[in-house]
């Protein structure tokens, strides 16, 4: 089975866009390829529900509010058991809940000491973070009554705990009439609790399968507003049947020493990343953990035999608490097709193993050919997350000279009604010039006009304790951008002839410093003479005719160098 990832190349931007990987996407991104790919039966009428699409981003924080009922995260007594989950869910996808059939989810059940059944995370994507429902138990009947709290969240804004509370309802369709700007009337459908159906029910098989009595009926999460409305956020459930599952999330024996291990990829084939991660080998075994993002406690092992180390398919990783689904790593191989708009299209089919080259005295794990993908489901190839040409080495802090800055963009300082500025954009990769791995809040850059750095004043910036030339990794504010490695600095003058960029690294105890590279005007043109001086700077239209500067519209700059190149490039006033 192939599985297909979709981003745009864009020339003009310092990095390649990738859409969100995970397996029911970034509702909030309509280029998403998987929405694309998830072939949603998207309901073909005006469709109104509450837009509480954030809360697919609220994750239950380390110290929960006072508010919270922590009785409804507490794993009841009884007999814990993982169960494979099929059946239909619903996602807010474009402003519409939408349907789509899994087979791989999992969701764990209790048969409780009191004759119950209490199922974990039973309404799928809604980031339950581990609260539990309770079914009474009549014969081999399950009756899993409505009105209960299915789901309670909390989102640290930064200043106070916000909770959101859902109740368990079976939903229905209802037709109402809203008015438009404009006056006119017109029908929506919008989904309320069916006050009708008080329980949910399920047969228990011989098996111990367990059965939707009604497998149309339709149930979620539903907010209760201070007004004594409901809001549905979209998501739920219907069509369930859960089926016993025997397969354990892999662990790392007790004896394993854990350490930093420095985990790096090209997770769309361009501009590598690094990640810290828990590293340890035992009997020839390396055992990692934390590379899937979406369960950071999840383990994941290679053999080691000589010079190579083996990692094979399907090992099992355990349930995730955003999607509830059952998670695998897989090896895949990968090939990159670009069409003629610059869209450029990831393909990846699962192999049966990846071999790494392993480097005993570095403890260092390798492959340059092949990826990894945190994989919702055994059977088919669909994406939590894929890390391309993996690498995972043992980290130790040394004193090292910081990697030279790339260049991506630079628009030289123009004088507008509108404001004065120019920008510099460049990336700074957190590596040593051996492509090693360096600790981020250590590294610094400073900018250059010609050969003075830029100062950023207090008397410009009175969030500054003091003037600053040495710019922290991932220092922002309003006139410096910083993510990951992408940066912009803006200026507000024009007098210098060249804009240079240095790393600084002051780790080990030492500080070391790059090259101070200057701007060439392609951005890639690694032949430029970084001393080199603009003598000349010439003007034209787009009809070529010559002006004393940049006019409103598009310009042709053209710069001649004191090395006898020129450069050209197009620059949009408006």
């Amino acid at each position: 089975m192939r599985f297909k990832t979709t981003l745009f190349l864009l020339a003009s931007l310092l990095t390649t866009s990738m859409f969100a990987q995970s397996p029911y996407g970034n509702i909030e991104d309509k280029g998403n390829a998987f929405i694309n790919q998830r072939q949603a039966r998207t309901v073909n009428k005006n469709v109104r529900f509450a837009d509480n699409a954030f809360t697919m981003a609220l994750q239950p924080k380390a110290e929960a509010p006072t508010e919270l009922d922590s009785s409804l995260f507490v794993q009841p007594e009884g007999e814990l058991q993982l169960m494979r989950r099929s059946g239909t869910d619903y996602l807010p996808v474009w402003g519409q809940p939408a349907p789509a059939d899994y087979e791989e989810k999992g969701t764990y059940v209790v048969k409780g000491t009191d004759g119950n059944y209490y199922f974990k995370n039973f309404v799928t994507n809604m980031c339950n973070g581990g609260t539990w429902v309770k079914g009474e138990v009549e014969g081999n009947v399950i009756s899993v009554k409505t009105g209960q709290i299915c789901t309670q969240l909390w989102y640290d804004n930064g200043v106070t705990n916000e909770v959101y509370t859902y109740y368990l309802h079976a939903l229905k369709e209802q037709e109402e009439v809203g008015v438009d700007w404009e006056g006119n009337e017109y029908t929506y459908t919008t989904f309320v609790p069916d006050e009708d159906v008080t329980e949910i029910k399920f047969n228990i098989e011989a098996d111990g399968t367990i059965t939707s009595q009604d497998g149309n009926l339709l149930y979620g999460g539903i907010e209760e507003n201070e007004d004594g409305t409901y809001s549905w956020p979209g998501y739920g459930d219907m069509n369930c049947t859960f089926y016993p599952f025997d397969e354990e999330p892999q662990t790392a024996p007790e004896e394993v020493e854990f350490s930093d291990f420095v985990f790096s990829n090209y997770p769309y084939a361009t501009d590598i990343e690094y990640r810290i991660l828990e590293g340890g080998i035992l009997d020839n075994v390396l055992y990692v953990k934390g590379l899937a993002q979406i369960i950071p406690e999840a383990v994941i092992k290679a053999q080691i035999d000589g010079d190579k180390a083996r990692i094979e398919t399907n090992q099992f990783l355990g349930v995730d608490q955003t999607y509830s689904t059952l998670v695998y790593l897989k090896p895949c191989s990968y090939t990159i097709e670009t069409d003629e708009w610059g869209w450029s299209t990831i393909y990846t089919d699962e192999v049966s193993e990846m071999i790494m080259d392993y480097d005993a005295e570095a403890c260092r794990f390798s492959n340059d050919e092949l990826g990894l993908l945190i994989n919702a489901g055994k059977m088919e190839v669909l994406t939590h997350e894929q890390y391309l040409r993996p690498t995972f080495y043992r980290f130790e802090e040394t004193p090292a000279t910081p990697s030279d800055p790339v260049w991506t963009q630079y628009y030289p300082y123009t004088e507008a009604d509108f404001g004065s500025w120019g920008y510099a954009g460049f990336n700074i990769y957190p590596s040593d010039v051996d492509d090693n791995y360096i600790l981020p809040d250590k590294l610094f850059y400073t900018c250059y006009l010609d050969e003075t750095p830029l100062v950023f004043s207090t008397e410009d910036y009175p969030e500054l304790e003091e003037d600053m030339t040495v710019i922290p990794y991932a220092f922002a504010n309003n006139d410096i951008v910083a993510y990951k490695e992408t940066h912009y600095v803006y200026f507000h003058r024009g007098d210098f002839d060249k804009f240079g960029v240095q790393t600084i690294y002051r780790g080990g105890g030492e500080e070391r410093r790059s090259p101070i590279v200057y701007y060439a005007e392609s951005g890639v043109d690694e032949a430029f003479d970084n001393n080199a001086t603009v003598i000349e700077t010439a003007y034209y239209d787009l009809q070529g005719h010559r002006h004393n500067g940049l006019n409103t519209g598009l310009n042709i700059v053209v710069m001649k160098y004191s090395n006898g190149t020129t450069k050209t490039t197009k620059v949009m006033v408006r």
